[in-house]
């Protein structure tokens, strides 16, 4: 039947059917969690398969870990206190500490790794901090004693504002049980504990430091975490055994990708 030319014709009728419609399948997510090797191979599935370089996604993982932090301190007067690692969980926290720097953060970044031969996308991370002005500071310098809330902090007329937030991305998924952590990596995470229990809050990139992201066994001096960011599917270790109570409470973002992501680059 030919439709007539006029503009107030219904364009849905018994006369004029519109055509069938896809019937919607939604995206399902088979994986729930990540050992280690599998998200060593959904990184590089990422770059190789799906050209997104390890960089990007970086860059969007520094970035829920800056909107967390921005939650937690409660105010934009509250001392950010970084410590960065020398491998990738090290190259987030530099990008969380240059998005939180250009928000207008007091920033500190505590190398734990001084001296380390920084390459690759690290060391272009770490540049750009250093090149905006965020300070870099050697750990040994890091007193937790010295970490007092004030009258600068305050959240309202009764709660004074937190000494400051810590935010751990030291080792990450780099830590394994049957490998304890090194004494000097142990003497930064008691300085870390000291400060949680002087009021900071703590924050853990990926995975606390000390705790073995397939097992969730963890080093005595494993960092215990009010938060824990994870990116694509929660590590294992966060899951079962210590690292569940260590984590804190959990949050994970997809950084870019697909939920079932994981799934196609594991296939």
């Amino acid at each position: 039947m030919r439709i007539p030319e006029n503009p107030f014709w219904p364009q849905k009728s018994i006369l004029n059917p519109q055509p069938a419609k896809e019937p919607y399948i939604p995206i399902r997510r088979i994986k729930k969690s990540l050992t280690r090797d599998e998200q060593k191979r959904v990184d590089i599935a990422a770059a190789e398969q799906f050209g997104i370089p390890l960089s990007l996604l970086m860059e969007h993982a520094g970035l829920a870990v800056a909107d967390v932090c921005e939650v937690v301190a409660g105010s934009g007067t509250t001392p950010i206190h970084i410590f960065a690692g020398k491998g990738n969980n090290g190259g987030d926290a530099y990008v969380v500490a240059r998005l939180l720097y250009s928000r207008g953060y007091t920033v500190t970044i505590w190398d734990c790794a001084p001296g380390a031969h920084h390459v690759g996308y690290i060391k272009t991370l770490r540049d750009a901090a250093l090149a905006l002005g965020v300070r870099i500071r050697p750990v040994e310098e890091f007193e937790p004693h010295k970490l007092k809330s004030g009258v600068s902090r305050m959240i309202d007329d009764r709660t004074s504002g937190m000494p400051c937030v810590l935010i751990d991305g030291i080792l990450g998924t780099g830590f394994r049980v049957d490998r304890p952590l090194p004494p000097q990596i142990r003497t930064i995470t008691s300085k870390i504990e000291q400060g949680h229990l002087r009021g900071a809050r703590v924050i853990s990139i990926d995975i606390p430091t000390g705790v073995d992201s397939d097992t969730g066994e963890a080093d005595p001096k494993a960092v215990a975490a009010d938060f824990t960011v994870t990116f694509i599917l929660p590590k294992a270790g966060l899951l079962r055994g210590k690292g569940r109570e260590l984590a804190g409470q959990v949050r994970v973002f997809p950084i870019g990708l697909p939920i079932d992501f994981a799934d196609r680059a594991l296939q």
